[in-house]
């Protein structure tokens, strides 16, 4: 899945919050806990899909839309379709990605509709546009939301929709180490360096796999899949732990060691990073690289500073 990474727009506030919000029964189904997000996009419905447009785009997009809806069948896909999702490339003027969920859960549909708790799961797309509309309003590593859809009745939302721009000329990490495995250490050279540059950006990814990251034809990288992500970066050092042992484990070690992975990471620290703060930095990355942490908990304690500080005290004493 290749995205267009150009800033959405600097009118969404980072500091924005999901909120509870509530509808009248019988009209136009509209998540107002989204209206932070939505009130300078193009509002319109096609086939019964509620439907936010990017203004600058939605003359194209409407009929590309449309035909989708009619026939979905007839295009092609982009990731391992599933009963409750799919992944499509629409053409235009330009390529386009769609990314569509079914919500089969009630309590699910339920807190989308309403906003009633952050969430976390795998496959929000609710979830992802209101992080694609923070993230790229700050960071050009990130893709552009054209368009964001939903349909339901009040208060349960039964499909999500979103749609970015496609990036034709990318392939990402894990095709390019597939074909090209010599090319590992120099690409993760250029990884740490977008991990850095993510935290100067002041965001967190939490899933940055191979997959979730995109190669350009010059080298360029760019992040996609932005279902679980934190805004803001509450300790720089704890963040960079994360994602240097994340990485490794999910899945670079499939095309290093870990001898040659540390020494790696050693050589990038001390040249970028020299006023590290180690015994913050280090149980977080050996955590990360030796071992699972739940999807729930990466959330929790990128999220929150108290989560965060619990989480250190806990992996600093098992280590001690």
């Amino acid at each position: 899945m290749n995205y267009d990474a150009r800033p959405f727009s600097s009118r969404f506030s980072a500091g924005s919050q999901r909120h509870p919000s509530f509808a009248i029964q019988g009209q136009d189904p509209c998540m107002l806990h989204l209206r932070s997000f939505t009130r300078t996009l193009h509002r319109q419905q096609i086939d019964g899909v509620t439907f936010h447009f990017d203004p600058s785009h939605r003359h194209e997009l409407d009929p590309l839309l449309r035909r989708f809806l009619a026939k979905p069948e007839q295009y092609p896909t982009l990731d391992i379709p599933e009963d409750t999702r799919g992944v499509f490339l629409l053409e235009g003027e330009r390529q386009w990605v769609l990314k569509r969920n079914r919500l089969t859960h009630w309590k699910k549909q339920l807190q989308n509709f309403l906003g009633l708790k952050r969430s976390f799961g795998l496959h929000d797309l609710t979830n992802e546009f209101i992080n694609l509309s923070v993230v790229s309003g700050k960071s050009a590593l990130s893709p552009q939301v054209s368009a964001f859809g939903y349909k339901g009745r009040f208060p349960f939302l039964r499909e999500e929709y979103l749609l970015v721009g496609f990036w034709a000329d990318h392939c990402s990490v894990d095709e390019r180490l597939l074909a090209h495995p010599e090319q590992a250490e120099t690409l993760l050279s250029a990884i740490f360096r977008l991990f850095g540059q993510m935290l100067d950006d002041d965001f967190v990814h939490m899933d940055p796999h191979p997959k979730n990251i995109l190669v350009a034809a010059d080298g360029r990288l760019r992040l996609i899949d932005f279902e679980c992500c934190a805004h803001s970066v509450l300790d720089r050092d704890f963040s960079l732990g994360f994602l240097l042992g994340y990485f490794y484990r999910f899945w670079f070690r499939r095309f290093i060691s870990q001898q040659d992975y540390d020494r790696l990471c050693e050589a990038y620290l001390n040249a970028e990073h020299p006023n590290l703060d180690r015994t913050v930095f280090q149980p977080v990355y050996q955590r990360f690289r030796d071992q699972n942490v739940s999807r729930s908990t990466r959330y929790r304690i990128l999220t929150c500073a108290r989560a965060q500080a619990a989480f250190q005290r806990e992996i600093s004493g098992s280590q001690g």
